[in-house]
C-alpha cells in the first residue's frame, strides 16, 4: 500500500509535486487520463472508469487535481462520483480536493476558511462553475471513513513561466484591457509554496476541512499588479463605477439576471482573503518568497537581475555594506594583511558599494571551453559544460555576441577571443538598472558578518551590522555574493568552511615577458584590439603546463602617456590638473587615437609596439587565508593572506614562457625578452581569486551544498584557467536559477 495517489499529475498546478513527495520520503503513484497502462508508478486510463482500474493500488491519501476543462459540469460530476467510488472501494482515508478561491461568491467582502462557497454554479464562469459544482457534490455525497479536505489556492504562478491571461486581460490591438480595475482582487500563490503546503497537509495528523493557500497581502494581490509584474505592455483598466452602476440599474429593472450580475461584480470584486488560520495550522507563510542577495557588486547585480526575470512576483532584498559612493578597503573600514609576498590585489583590487569592482575596472567576458583543460576533474568539466551551454545567453545579457572560434596555434597553445565591456556598460549595477527595479529592495550600510544555519546545511538567517547596530534577519533563499575574500571570510567566521581555521586559494601571477617591436600581426593572427560598439574584441594565447593554466595577452600603450592619463581619468577617477594639462598637450595624439577608435574601429597602438604579458595560475597550496585577531571598524576580525611563490611556480612560468617564445620565433616576430620579477603586477586586471570554496565532486554537489543558499564568487571555481574568471561564473548562476531552484 502506497501513501499517496496523485490524480492529474501532468496538470500545470501539479507538476513538480512528485519531486517534493519523493524528497519527503512519501511513497506515491500518479494517475492521469490516457490509454490504460502502467509504467513504474505512473498509471493512465479512463478517468470515468477509475474505480475498476486494476492497475491502481490501495492508498491512504488521494490528491485530486483533475478537472475536465473541456467537458460539461455533469461530466465532471461523473468523474467525481467515480473518484468517490474508487475511494470507497480502496478504503482511502483522505481525499485532498484541489479546489479554488473562485468557488466563493463574487460579491463577498471577506473570505476565510469558514466562509461558505457559492451554492449555484451558474453564477460563475466555466472554470469557477465546475469548482463550485464539484465542491458542493463532495459535501453532499459523503462517504463513511473518508475525510474530504478542500484546498483552495489563489492564482497559482510559477518560476519563469508566462501566466495565461485568460480571464485577466483581453487583447484589443496593441492594448491589454484588464478585466477589472486597479483594485480588483486576485490573490496569488507560488506553486512551490502550494506544493510544500500539500506535503504538510498529507503528513498532518490533524487535517482541517478547508485550507486557503494564498498571499494575504490584499494591496499587492490585484489583477493590475500581476499583469504589471508579468511585464505586460499598454495595460488599461475598466472603470468600476459606471459598469457597476449600469449593472445595478439593469438588475433592478429585471433585465439583468442574477448570474449575469454576479459575473460582472466578479470582474470588480474587492474580496479580502485571510489565510492566516491555514498558515498557523501548517506553520507556514504564504507571502511572496524572499530572496536575500549579500553584496551589490558584480555578482550581486547579475544575480538580482536574473532573479527578477525568473521570479517576477517575488521579493529580492539586496544588502550592501556601502552605497552609491564607491569605496576601497580602507575607506569602507575593512582590514586585511598580506604576509610574505606582497599581494597588493587584496588591498587595492576590491571595492565596495553599488556595482563593486565593476565600477572601477572594465571587465572581460570570457568563458571556459573544452580546449582549456587537459585533465579536468568532474566538477571542473561540469563547469566547462555549463560555460559552453550558456556562453551566448550570458553575452546577450550585455547585448553582445562572440562567434569567433577558438584556434589551435601550436600543440601547446590555442587562441581565445574575449569581449572587454565598454566603459559605459562595465558597471553591472547600472547596466541592469538595479536601482530602478521595483522588485529589488536595496538595503545600504549593512555588512553581513555571519551566516546562521541549522547544522544541516539549511540557512536560517544572516547576522548583519546595519548603521552600527547588529541584528539578525531571515529570508527564504540566500545568495552570498560579497566578493571572493570577503565571502571566504564570512564562511570562515560562520563555521561553514571544510577547514574551520583557514581556506586555500589560487590567483594569477603576472609578468611582462616580451616587448614586441614588429607590430600586432603574428603569423596569420592580428592581435590589435578591435572595437565593436564601445566594447573591445580581444585575443589571447592560452596554454597549460603540468596542470596549471597560463595566458598571454598584449599590453597596449604602456608607454603612451596620453592613453595612461586617459585610463587614470576614466578608471581611476583621478581629476588632477596635471592629468588634464597632459591630455590637452597630447591633443595631436588624441586625434590619432580617436581616428583609430571611431573610424578604423581598432585600438591605437603606440609606435606599433606592445608588451606580451604572461599570467599564470599559482598552485593552490601557495595561497592560505585565515582570520586574525585585529579587528576592523565593525569589530570584525580581519583577514590574513599568505601568498607565496616557490621554485615550482618559477619552473612552470619558465616553461610557459618557452611555449610563447617558440610561437614568436616560428612566426619571425621581432621581440625583446624582459627580465622582471613574477608578481601580481596589475591588480585591476589580474585579481581573480579561485579555489576558495571549490572542493566539490560535481556541479550538483556545489549547487546543493546548502539547501537554500548559493555561494557566487570566482572562489567557487577550482581553477582560474586562462581567462578573467568573472564570466565563467555567470553560466553557473544561470543554470542554478533556471533549473536547480524551484
Amino acid at each position: 500500500m502506497k501513501e499517496v495517489l496523485v490524480c492529474g499529475h501532468r496538470s500545470y498546478v501539479a507538476t513538480g509535486l512528485t519531486t517534493l513527495l519523493a524528497d519527503s520520503g512519501i511513497t506515491f503513484d500518479c494517475f492521469s487520463r490516457g490509454t490504460k497502462q502502467r509504467t513504474n508508478n505512473i498509471i493512465t486510463g479512463d478517468v470515468l472508469q477509475m474505480a475498476d482500474n486494476d492497475l491502481l493500488d490501495n492508498y491512504k491519501t488521494v490528491v485530486n487535481f483533475i478537472i475536465l476543462k473541456d467537458r460539461t459540469v455533469d461530466e465532471n460530476l461523473k468523474y467525481i462520483n467515480e473518484l468517490l467510488e474508487f475511494c470507497k472501494n480502496r478504503k482511502v482515508e483522505n481525499l485532498i480536493q484541489i479546489s479554488s478561491i473562485s468557488a466563493y461568491p463574487n460579491d463577498l467582502n471577506y473570505v476565510d476558511e469558514t466562509t461558505a462557497i457559492e451554492s449555484d454554479y451558474n453564477n460563475k464562469g466555466a472554470y469557477g462553475g465546475i469548482k463550485v459544482a464539484v465542491d458542493n457534490y463532495l459535501e453532499q455525497h459523503k462517504i463513511d471513513g473518508l475525510n474530504v479536505i478542500f484546498v483552495r489556492p489563489g492564482f497559482v504562478y510559477s518560476k519563469d513561466k508566462k501566466a495565461s491571461m485568460a480571464g485577466i486581460t483581453k487583447k484589443l490591438g496593441s492594448l491589454n484591457v484588464l478585466l477589472g480595475d486597479k483594485k480588483t482582487s486576485m490573490p496569488l500563490i507560488n506553486k512551490t509554496t502550494l506544493h510544500k503546503a500539500l506535503i504538510e497537509i498529507i503528513l498532518s495528523k490533524n487535517k482541517q476541512r478547508v485550507y486557503l493557500i494564498l498571499n494575504n497581502d490584499s494591496k499587492a494581490g490585484t489583477k493590475y499588479n500581476f499583469v504589471k509584474e508579468e511585464k505586460a505592455k499598454n495595460v488599461i483598466t475598466l472603470p468600476r463605477l459606471p459598469f457597476m452602476l449600469a449593472a445595478n440599474v439593469l438588475k433592478k429593472a429585471g433585465i439583468l439576471k442574477k448570474r449575469h450580475y454576479q459575473k460582472i461584480s466578479g470582474v470588480f470584486k474587492r474580496t479580502q482573503f485571510n489565510s492566516s488560520k491555514s498558515e498557523e495550522n501548517l506553520n507556514m507563510k504564504f507571502g511572496k518568497r524572499e530572496f536575500c542577495v549579500m553584496g551589490a557588486g558584480t555578482f550581486g547585480s547579475y544575480v538580482s537581475n536574473l532573479l527578477s526575470i525568473k521570479y517576477p512576483h517575488e521579493k529580492i532584498y539586496l544588502y550592501d555594506v556601502g552605497d552609491d559612493n564607491l569605496k576601497d578597503e580602507s575607506e569602507i573600514g575593512y582590514l586585511s594583511r598580506a604576509t610574505k609576498f606582497p599581494y597588493v590585489g587584496l588591498q587595492k583590487g576590491r571595492f565596495f558599494g553599488y556595482g563593486g569592482a565593476s565600477v572601477k575596472w572594465g571587465g572581460q567576458i570570457l568563458t571556459f571551453s573544452d580546449k582549456d583543460f587537459k585533465n579536468p576533474t568532474k566538477y571542473l568539466s561540469d563547469i566547462v559544460e555549463l560555460n559552453i551551454k550558456y556562453k551566448d545567453k550570458v553575452l546577450s545579457r550585455f547585448n553582445l555576441k562572440n562567434t569567433n572560434p577558438e584556434k589551435e596555434l601550436t600543440d601547446k597553445i590555442h587562441l581565445k577571443t574575449g569581449i572587454w565591456l565598454s566603459y559605459f556598460h562595465r558597471n553591472l549595477f547600472k547596466h541592469f538598472k538595479i536601482n530602478k527595479n521595483k522588485q529589488i529592495e536595496i538595503i545600504p550600510h549593512s555588512r553581513v558578518t555571519k551566516i546562521l544555519s541549522d547544522g544541516n546545511n539549511h540557512i536560517t538567517g544572516i547576522e548583519i551590522i546595519q548603521n552600527g547596530v547588529k541584528k539578525i534577519v531571515t529570508h527564504d533563499h540566500y545568495f552570498l555574493t560579497s566578493g571572493a575574500f570577503e565571502t571566504g571570510r564570512i564562511l570562515l567566521n560562520s563555521g561553514l568552511t571544510k577547514d574551520k581555521s583557514k581556506f586555500n586559494f589560487s590567483d594569477h601571477l603576472s609578468q611582462k615577458v616580451f616587448f614586441i617591436k614588429s607590430g600586432p600581426k603574428i603569423g596569420n593572427e592580428d592581435f590589435t584590439f578591435n572595437v565593436k560598439g564601445a566594447s573591445l574584441i580581444t585575443k589571447r594565447l592560452v596554454g597549460e603546463v603540468n596542470g596549471y593554466s597560463f595566458y598571454s595577452q598584449p599590453v597596449l600603450n604602456e608607454d603612451f602617456e596620453f592613453f595612461q592619463n586617459l585610463k587614470k581619468l576614466l578608471f581611476g577617477h583621478k581629476y588632477s590638473l596635471g592629468i588634464i594639462k597632459s591630455l590637452i598637450r597630447d591633443i595631436p595624439c588624441c586625434i590619432d587615437f580617436a581616428w583609430n577608435i571611431f573610424v578604423k574601429k581598432k585600438m591605437y597602438i603606440y609606435k606599433n609596439q606592445f608588451y606580451l604579458q604572461i599570467d599564470l595560475e599559482n598552485p593552490i597550496e601557495s595561497g592560505v587565508a585565515t582570520l586574525y585577531d585585529s579587528v576592523d571598524k565593525y569589530g570584525e576580525k580581519g583577514i590574513s593572506v599568505d601568498f607565496d611563490i616557490d621554485d615550482k611556480t618559477f619552473n612552470i612560468f619558465k616553461t610557459a614562457k618557452s611555449y610563447i617564445k617558440e610561437y614568436l620565433d616560428k612566426n619571425n616576430v621581432d621581440y625583446e625578452e624582459i627580465d622582471s620579477a613574477t608578481v601580481v603586477e596589475k591588480y585591476e586586471d589580474v585579481y581573480h581569486p579561485s579555489a576558495i570554496f571549490a572542493g566539490f565532486d560535481n556541479v550538483k554537489d556545489y549547487f546543493h551544498h546548502f539547501n537554500n543558499m548559493l555561494v557566487v564568487t570566482t572562489g567557487i571555481l577550482p581553477r582560474s584557467g586562462g581567462i578573467n574568471t568573472t564570466g565563467a561564473v555567470f553560466p553557473l548562476v544561470e543554470e542554478y536559477i533556471q533549473n536547480e531552484m524551484s
